[in-house]
């Protein structure tokens, strides 16, 4: 019997345990200050044996397993909610946190109530009553029940056990149409065909890993029984959220990350730009899985390949066997037809895309993009796309293969491992049809992502930060469009804009396209490529009552700094017109 901490929907992982804490040396003085900016006395009245009970989609935003970590090393039994955001679940069970889905526990109990959970029965008791949930699949039971996906690797059967399930390659013919995801899944793990719902062991293509959450999973390797690395070449560790380093804590945590990089001879990147744009430069290719420790891993899509973010455990777990397991997602298809209207960009198109079917509307799902309209994306614009899918919970996102595709591939030295792209009749959970003509600015308001509206509804928000940069709008050619915007305009005097390259490539590019010049006659602050200001830990964080608008990955209450901050998401071009404009408006309104 435990007690009852009540939260509701959205909570997501800065809330749960915010950026700033996440460069601590271990879980145990982070913990803390879990749920700070929802409820500042969590961490000192919650006792072992307590329950978390929230509404839809808890855990969303972030794949870092610090947010179930602390929870767990709090003595919290169980989270029960309607439902849970994918990595969160995920990571959740592989640390042997039980996460429990129970539709009608939130709206009939309040904070401190008694409450038992029976889960073997699927029985949640409280004050008197019975409430009905979900029994977890005997996959994930099997972890819980073992301690969490490591304890598995301290035994020295580990490594043969994990490739019974599903790793056998069959000699059946395919026989079942299917998706590009679910191709990708199938040869992974050396079937001829899955089907959404189905777990698989997969063998994974690439592992890569970023000072947010590597110095936890070295701490974790150090500690196994049997400690070793599948294969070396997998592995890409990058430095990228906080560079340079901002404090002591940081500047440990980098060290340690760069020691056993040098000591295992790990490919490792410092001050070459943020993970997912240094990723899709040097090492994605066409038909690959790969594994991420961060949330946007998905923007390997761009090039055809499915990748899913993922937490430290699942990390080391990969890193230590090669291998791991994934549920079959269901995919939703999104047939892309026309030309996006001039002063109208692919962030607007995938803003809007999450506008419609919500924060949890692709949760747990893939979401594959094809289509005539297709052709009238660049690269660029595909991975801004495929970046922000997790926002509305997808697994992975995926773009289909073409010309634009292979030759950027051939540019950058590398062939696809697979072509793979849909089969005519493969199965969709759901098909949507945009007619990318149709798409106009968009603003995501404070302080959720699929809080979009028409930029035109927030003309005139008063502004105190503008950020251009991230993994999602970094890259040359949103450079590009904000350059040509400002060119012989001034920044407002009362507005601090941050210009950010997502990768020392794109910085050097601009250079040499006298982009860089040009933001700072104009005012701006140009920054060395990095996460900066978009995952709220170090450069440009603001204060209580500010407002940002960016074209980072998230606009989450507290986001940026203070949790009384507030934070809009819009394009390279509405962020540029409105740090020139002093309050948020439009590039044509200039």
């Amino acid at each position: 019997m435990g007690k009852i901490f009540k939260f509701d929907k959205d909570v997501d992982t800065d809330q749960i345990i915010a950026s700033q804490y996440l460069l601590y040396p271990t879980i145990d003085e982070m913990k803390a200050h879990t749920f700070e900016s929802l409820d500042k006395d969590f961490a000192a009245n919650v006792k072992p044996g307590d329950y978390v009970v929230a509404s839809e989609n808890f855990g969303c935003g972030s794949s870092r397993e610090q947010a179930p970590s602390v929870l767990k090393a709090l003595g919290v039994k169980a989270v029960i909610a309607k439902s849970f955001a994918r990595i969160f679940y995920r990571n959740a069970i592989n640390i042997g946190l039980p996460v429990i889905v129970c539709k009608e526990l939130h709206e009939n109990v309040e904070t401190g109530d008694d409450c038992e959970l029976v889960l073997t029965e699927g029985v949640v008791k409280v004050n008197g009553a019975s409430y009905e949930c979900t029994k977890l699949p005997a996959y994930m039971q099997g972890i819980l029940d073992q301690g969490g996906l490591i304890a598995s690797l301290n035994e020295e059967t580990a490594k043969a056990e994990a490739s019974k399930d599903g790793a056998a390659v069959s000699d059946k013919q395919n026989t079942r149409a299917m998706t590009m995801a679910e191709k990708i899944i199938a040869a992974a793990a050396g079937v001829s065909e899955v089907k959404p719902g189905d777990i698989h062991t997969v063998e994974l293509d690439r592992l890569m890993s970023n000072d947010g959450t590597t110095h936890l999973t070295i701490d974790m390797y150090n500690k196994l029984k049997y400690p070793r690395i599948a294969d070396i070449n997998k592995l890409v560790w990058i430095v990228d959220h906080n560079v340079p380093c901002d404090s002591v804590k940081t500047a440990n945590s980098h060290k340690k990350m760069r020691d056993f990089a040098k000591a295992n001879n790990v490919k490792f990147y410092e001050g070459a730009g943020v993970c997912h744009q240094v990723m899709v430069e040097n090492h994605v290719t066409a038909g690959e899985l790969i594994f991420g420790a961060d949330s946007h891993t998905c923007a390997y899509g761009a090039l055809g390949a499915f990748g899913t973010g993922v937490g430290c455990t699942d990390y080391l777990y990969a890193m230590v066997t090669g291998k791991s397991w994934l549920l079959v997602p269901e995919t939703l298809r999104f047939n892309l037809s026309g030309s996006l209207p001039d002063g109208v960009y692919a962030r607007d198109l995938i803003l809007t895309i999450i506008g419609q079917i919500s924060a949890n509307g692709a949760n747990y799902k893939a979401m594959e993009f094809g289509g005539e309209g297709l052709k009238s994306l660049t690269i660029s614009d595909r991975i801004a796309i495929c970046n922000l899918c997790v926002e509305a919970g997808a697994k992975t996102a995926i773009m289909e293969v073409d010309d634009i595709t292979l030759d950027y591939l051939r540019e950058h030295g590398r062939e696809p491992k697979h072509v793979f792209n849909p089969d005519a009749d493969a199965v969709y959970a759901q098909t949507y049809d945009i007619d990318l003509s149709s798409i106009k600015p968009i603003v995501a308001k404070p302080h959720f992502v699929d809080s979009v509206v028409d930029a035109a509804e927030c003309i005139g928000t008063h502004i105190d930060e503008a950020f251009l940069g991230s993994c999602n709008n970094g890259r040359i050619e949103d450079l590009r469009v904000g350059a040509k915007i400002i060119e012989g305009k001034k920044v407002h005097p009362l507005v601090r804009f941050l210009v950010v390259p997502a990768s020392q490539a794109v910085y050097e590019q601009a250079l040499e396209e006298g982009i860089l010049k040009i933001f700072m006659e104009a005012g701006a602050i140009v920054m060395n490529p990095n996460c900066s200001v978009c995952w709220g830990s170090c450069q440009g964080v603001i204060g209580a009552d500010e407002v940002l608008i960016s074209t980072g990955t998230r606009n989450f209450k507290g986001r940026a700094g203070s949790p009384d901050s507030f934070v809009y998401l819009a394009s390279a071009a509405t962020v540029t017109a409105s740090a020139i404009k002093g309050e948020i408006t439009t590039a044509d309104r200039l």
